[in-house]
């Protein structure tokens, strides 16, 4: 008996690719097909559903494009107001033809879609309060994937540090479980559940420590400070379903200042640069006064080499750095933010900070403290619990969580470049954490109004364009092996030619595929086709490929 491979694939949202055509506020994430953003079965059919999210309402309308290689193969115009323009939710219906109404023939094409809004002259609270997913007891840690290659991008991850153990006993409002929730970029919840933590231990040690600050890395990978352990970090999948301990207690083990001097306190501060990369580094600030200093450990095959017990001092305290209790944040140039939490307005010491170009970016290891990198500092702040920065390649803004000051909270947004403040936002209330998203909006978690507050910065009228594959493949619907010949009958697109196909076969499901000498294709009408060939002498795997285009 032959074994057959059905081949089973087709119109897939198979990776996005995003690009942002200017600055913008609105943009699309978790676009869809026929709601699937992985491979799923089928050729064009006669009504293609293609969903995706707005983080904000399309004020100026939203185009939908179907493009094969950078033609513009069918435009889909909606109007303000209509499907499509939401904040949320939205879908269009696309019946796999062109603009000429004829039927795409099989082959890879990209669906664009492009929100455009009016925008706001101040910033502004674009989120709402009363949204299910802005809701969180403690919001310690904040991280969104900004990477254009990710199948989430735009995604939201919300460490929130109290409540029940959403392991153990989950209470069915998520926001007040010990997890991290997993958000869209409308906040609303993940299709794959509310919340998780790969398997990792996340529960309430009542200080409010764990999951503490949370990065995303070029990697696409969440890490998460692990704050009752002394600062052990931890990487989870986009899908927070499993989990990987990168950088343990062992890894400054030998560390000269850790365990003599503020193992009371630990490495609260930290961030990933370059994950993934050779030049990956994970980075940590102390959060005790007279303390370390910030260090870094170099990354291989993704987690900290564990055999180096001690560390890279990158920058040491001294010249009006006193700790890294504010959170710290590196930029693609390793230009080093740094906040520190300080109360005493009497106090001199810059609250936050920043170092140029760490050790000019000549060495990850070993390299030579920075002690005059200092570019500005602003001692006028107060309470700075941790910083983030709109842009990891030229940041323009900095954004400092303030709290627990006597006479400062809310988000101060300075500029980048001379540290000048920008605007003062949500004063009333204390703030722990914040992350932009990629088109520039701040998202920040209070813990005295328990809330992701998202803000949208005063741009204009705006637009983005984001980008998600589709390949459009013949599927296989039955064969048949008379021992004379097999015969495969399959689906393809309307307005394909006999000519534009080839059988191949491997004698394993994961091939090597090769093609399949003198098969005869014939057309039997609206899509549908035949192949026949020689019957095997082997077990075989068939396929049904789209030759390439000359």
């Amino acid at each position: 008996m032959k074994s057959i491979l059905w081949r089973l694939s087709t119109l897939v949202t198979a990776g996005l690719l995003l690009t942002t055509t200017v600055r913008a506020n609105i943009y699309a994430t978790d676009i869809k097909l026929n709601g699937a953003r992985n491979p799923v079965t089928g050729i064009p059919p006669l009504t293609n559903s293609i969903s995706y999210i707005l983080n904000e309402p399309a004020t100026l309308g939203t185009t939908v494009n179907i493009l094969s290689g950078t033609n513009i193969v069918r435009a889909i115009s909606l109007g303000v107001g209509t499907n499509g323009t939401w904040l949320g939710s939205n879908y269009v219906i696309w019946d796999s033809n062109d603009n000429n109404s004829n039927s795409v023939p099989t082959g890879n094409y990209v669906i664009s879609v492009t929100p455009a809004a009016i925008g706001y002259s101040n910033w502004t609270q674009i989120s709402r309060d009363t949204n299910p997913g802005n809701f969180a007891l403690q919001p310690r840690g904040l991280a969104i994937d900004n990477n254009s290659n990710s199948l989430y991008y735009g995604r939201i991850f919300l460490g929130n540090a109290q409540g029940a153990d959403a392991a153990v006993a989950p209470n069915p409002t998520p926001g007040s479980n010990d997890t991290i929730l997993k958000l869209n970029a409308d906040c609303s919840f993940s299709d794959d559940g509310p919340y998780g933590d790969g398997g990792y231990v996340i529960y309430d040690t009542g200080s409010a420590d764990l999951p503490e600050k949370l990065r995303l890395g070029d990697d696409d990978r969440l890490y998460m400070n692990d704050f009752s352990s002394y600062g052990q970090i931890v990487a989870f999948n986009t899908l927070l379903s499993t989990n990987e301990v990168v950088l343990s207690a062992d890894n400054y083990s030998a560390n000269p200042v850790f365990f003599n001097n503020f193992q009371d306190f630990g490495w609260f501060s930290f961030d990933v640069t370059s994950a993934g990369a050779d030049d990956g580094l994970i980075w940590l600030g102390d959060g005790d006064t007279n303390g370390a200093g910030i260090w870094n450990w170099h990354l291989t095959n993704g987690i900290a080499d564990p055999n180096d017990t001690s560390g890279n001092l990158a920058i040491p305290l001294g010249g009006g750095l006193t700790s890294i209790s504010g959170g710290l944040i590196v930029d693609t140039n390793l230009d080093i933010f740094i906040g520190q939490y300080l109360t005493d307005s009497g106090d001199t010491n810059p609250c936050c900070m920043v170092f140029t170009n760490w050790n000019s970016g000549s060495a990850f290891t070993n390299g030579t403290p920075t002690t005059n990198g200092l570019a500005w500092s602003d001692a006028n702040i107060l309470g700075v619990c941790d910083v983030s920065i709109d842009s990891r390649q030229k940041p323009k803004y900095v954004a400092c969580s303030l709290n627990g000051a006597t006479t400062t909270n809310g988000v101060r947004i300075l500029n980048a470049l001379t540290g000048a403040t920008v605007t003062n936002l949500d004063s009333p209330n204390q703030y722990y954490v914040a992350a932009w998203d990629n088109v520039g909006n701040l998202y920040a978690g209070t813990g005295s109004a328990h809330r992701l507050r998202v803000f949208s910065p005063p741009d204009g009228t705006n637009q983005a364009t984001t980008l998600a594959i589709i390949k459009v493949e013949p599927e296989i619907l039955h064969i048949t092996n008379n021992r004379t010949n097999v015969v495969i009958e399959f689906l393809a697109s309307r307005s394909d030619l006999v000519g534009d196909f080839s059988l191949v076969g491997a004698p394993a499901v994961t091939g090597p595929f090769r093609v399949v000498a003198g098969p005869t294709v014939a057309a039997l009408g609206n899509g549908l086709f035949t192949v026949t060939a020689a019957p095997p002498s082997v077990d075989t795997f068939y396929q049904i490929l789209r030759n390439p285009t000359p």
